[in-house]
């Protein structure tokens, strides 16, 4: 390689960092901001999963509090995206594109950012759960938290298509809400496999049991109860999120190029 592609590497790199830096940090930029959803979150494993205990014939609670962690970092991989979303309407992509940056690696910066701020928020939330449920502090649980990075980055790619079929304007918040239900709903991060099975057909269970957000809660819950960990799921949640990782980085290169063609997407 010679200097001269060398250093337009190193610039490369260099902008890809700023853009991921930026896309972070409107996320962790306001303390208070963070304290507030870590407080509701909190607020859901106490009220909810203490309530529901008494009402179950499991520890309900020992199951909701992985459901939190899991939702909160989905909740978080997602705003990446509308992030971008706000990049495409007010200008900001525009700016990106300027910069010494290919699309594959704004597309690459933005994927990866959701990755970090899903893991980020997440592991601060597994942080506070440990002192509801110590048996989390594990040293598994340490080797679950780049599922968590994974799974963000797969969440990144989902936030890739959204923004590649919305277009631009309010619609985003639209799809965004209804695959929130749809992801989060269809999963076993709230209700027991065995009361969904009591509703669906076992062709459907079988799919809410190999959702992803289904995999990281039930992983969790193992450590939780110590019970053995599948590295069959481990296995199944990183196929399944390199291939929404590799889905998003095609959606947004092509959504960075019509930006690059015409200026506005």
């Amino acid at each position: 390689m010679s200097t001269e592609q060398t250093v337009v590497t190193i610039r490369e790199r260099q902008a890809m960092f700023r853009v991921l830096q930026v896309d972070l940090s409107y996320f962790f930029r306001t303390k208070w901001l963070i304290g507030t959803l870590v407080a509701l979150n909190i607020s859901d494993m106490l009220v909810a999963g203490l309530v529901y205990t008494n009402m179950m014939s499991i520890n309900y609670f020992y199951f909701f509090v992985p459901g939190v962690i899991v939702s909160g970092m989905f909740a978080a991989a997602l705003d990446v995206g509308r992030r971008v979303n706000l990049g495409l309407n007010e200008g900001v992509t525009q700016y990106y594109l300027s910069l010494p940056v290919s699309l594959n690696g704004l597309s690459f910066a933005h994927i990866v950012s959701a990755g970090l701020g899903g893991t980020i928020y997440g592991s601060i939330l597994l942080g506070v759960a440990v002192i509801f449920v110590p048996k989390l502090a594990s040293p598994i649980t340490l080797a679950i938290v780049p599922l968590f990075f994974i799974v963000s980055m797969g969440l990144g790619g989902i936030a890739a298509i959204l923004n590649l079929v919305s277009k631009g304007g309010d619609r985003y918040w639209v799809f965004a809400q209804g695959v929130q239900m749809i992801l989060l709903g269809m999963s076993t991060v709230f209700y027991p496999i065995s009361e969904i099975g009591a509703f669906f057909p076992s062709l459907v269970t079988n799919a809410i049991s190999l959702n992803p957000l289904s995999q990281v809660a039930g992983t969790l819950r193992n450590v939780a109860n110590s019970e053995p960990i599948s590295l069959t799921g481990f296995g199944l949640v990183f196929a399944t999120s390199i291939i929404l990782f590799l889905v998003g980085m095609i959606c947004y290169r092509y959504v960075f190029q019509k930006v690059w063609e015409v200026g506005k997407f």
